[in-house]
């Protein structure tokens, strides 16, 4: 009788045991389960992330395209004006000469008139 109780206790002993570790898993799987998905949303947050990298990415490259292309065009313009001021020079200079030129027409229509007198 007295092996029976113990037998018994021993039974209700190995069953509390079991039924703790049912517990202890059930709760161990909860556990799992959160940190499942926070793993997913931060799986989630890292795409979009990556998604805004690319597409800040693709801007830059678009901006960088868009620099050269206004460099160039700056550079076009500098030599523009570069053979612009080269011509205004050249305008400059014939414009002193011919000045010259009239001014020397000049004292000789003077010169003649003073003759002529």
């Amino acid at each position: 009788m007295f092996s029976e109780e113990l037998l018994e206790l021993d039974r209700n002993t190995v069953e509390f045991m079991i039924e703790d570790m049912r517990r202890q898993i059930e709760e161990k799987d909860e556990q799992i389960k959160q940190k499942d998905e926070q793993i997913k949303q931060k799986d989630e947050q890292s795409r979009q992330l990556d998604e805004q990298i690319r597409q800040r990415n693709k801007q830059i490259k678009e901006s960088d395209k868009q620099i050269r292309q206004l460099d160039e065009q700056i550079k076009e313009s500098d030599r523009q004006i570069g053979q612009l001021d080269e011509q205004i020079k050249e305008s400059d200079r014939q414009i002193r000469q011919l000045d010259e030129q009239i001014k020397q027409s000049e004292q000789e229509i003077q010169k003649m008139e003073e003759a002529k007198e």
